[in-house]
């Protein structure tokens, strides 16, 4: 990316991926995921295994970056918000299109 470190994104696909340089990224995965997916038995389980590995602030924080990404998603597609030209959009369209984010445009989003 920016700092030119190689990022693996095939996970937010659900592919298997390559986390061993974030530390315990398999307990922010799952809670990532259980948050999202809106089960309160998951995103119990996944709290508590993330607060063990890294504690009550950590787990604040994670909640408060998955609730960031998506509420300002959320504002930006239903005003609709366009990317803005900077040296950055390239590198952001070529993530969104690694990770499949066309399927979540407003259109096609509206249609299903």
């Amino acid at each position: 990316m920016l700092s030119g470190t190689e990022v693996d994104l095939s996970a937010v696909r659900g592919a298997p991926a390559d986390s061993t340089a974030i530390a315990h990224a398999p307990e922010l995965v799952s809670f990532a995921d259980a948050v999202m997916g809106g089960d309160a038995a998951a995103i119990a389980g996944a709290r508590r295994a993330l607060e063990a590995v890294m504690g009550a602030p950590a787990v604040v924080d994670a909640a408060a970056v998955i609730a960031m990404f998506n509420v300002v998603d959320r504002i930006a597609d239903a005003i609709g918000i366009p990317l803005d030209d900077n040296p950055t959009r390239e590198m952001r369209e070529a993530v969104g299109k690694e990770v499949g984010l066309e399927a979540f445009h407003p259109d096609l989003r509206a249609s299903r």
